[in-house]
């Protein structure tokens, strides 16, 4: 069984791989450029989507994905789960909470206290 945990903005992702291993952590950068003109709105956009098909990337697979994140990423990501190719991983999430900017450490303690609480729940259906 093997856990994905993401803690999400708008600049970088930080993915935690949870299995019987260890944690393995990667970085995720959004490296975008700021166009001026008419299709400054369209480059955000792709730009935007780039970022998350290397998030999706990144995480690979997983038997649960938990996504975190302090503003609107961490939803956007979702739907770009759900609507660009990567309905395998989607199908995976177990959760998207909002999670302010904090260490490692305690961005892991959140995800240990959200999968006690998500697996009790689902053991008992």
């Amino acid at each position: 069984m093997s856990a994905c945990v993401v803690w999400m903005d708008s600049e970088h992702a930080k993915i935690f791989k949870i299995s019987e291993k260890g944690i393995e952590k990667l970085d995720v950068k959004h490296h975008e450029a700021h166009p001026i003109g008419s299709h400054h709105d369209a480059h955000k956009h792709n730009s935007e989507e780039r970022f998350f098909h290397a998030v999706a990337k990144a995480v690979g697979k997983a038997d649960e994905l938990l996504v975190f994140g302090a503003g609107i990423a961490k939803s956007h990501f979702k739907s770009h789960l759900e609507n660009h190719h990567h309905a395998d991983l989607a199908k995976h999430l177990v959760g998207v909470e909002t999670l302010d900017h904090l260490t490692d450490n305690q961005i892991l303690e959140s995800a240990r206290k959200f999968f006690k609480k998500y697996n009790t729940y689902n053991s008992t259906i």
